[in-house]
């Protein structure tokens, strides 16, 4: 599996990619991530940091549209990425009209990330 899905003590689940998500591992993933969406609430949302080494590679129709199902999700909350390239941050913002939601931050370092996440 290119992911890895940790939930520390603070409450912010942090995903790791180690590359592209490919169409076949969409499916795993979202049932992954679903165990901890299912604990949230709108009222007490999900906050995800997420730190990628995926650049220069193109995502998959099907996980482009995963990205924008979950987001649209009011369990969603605060999603600071850590390590993703000009295409992806693009992409990310066409996500964000198309879910009408300003809830995905990129930062340099996690120290960064996680003081937006905390606020």
């Amino acid at each position: 599996m290119p992911y890895r899905l940790t939930m520390p003590d603070d409450g912010i689940l942090r995903i790791f990619f180690d590359g592209a998500l490919e169409d076949d591992e969409v499916d795993p993933f979202i049932n992954d991530f679903m165990r901890y969406l299912e604990a949230a609430t709108p009222a007490a949302p999900l906050r995800t940091l997420t730190i990628s080494n995926h650049v220069g590679a193109k995502l998959a129709p099907r996980v482009r549209k995963m990205f924008a199902s979950l987001n649209s999700d009011p369990r969603l909350g605060k999603s600071a990425t850590i390590g993703v390239d000009r295409y992806t941050r693009v992409l990310v913002g066409f996500v964000l009209k198309a879910t009408g939601r300003d809830n995905i931050r990129f930062f340099e370092s996690e120290e960064e990330a996680l003081a937006w996440l905390k606020t």
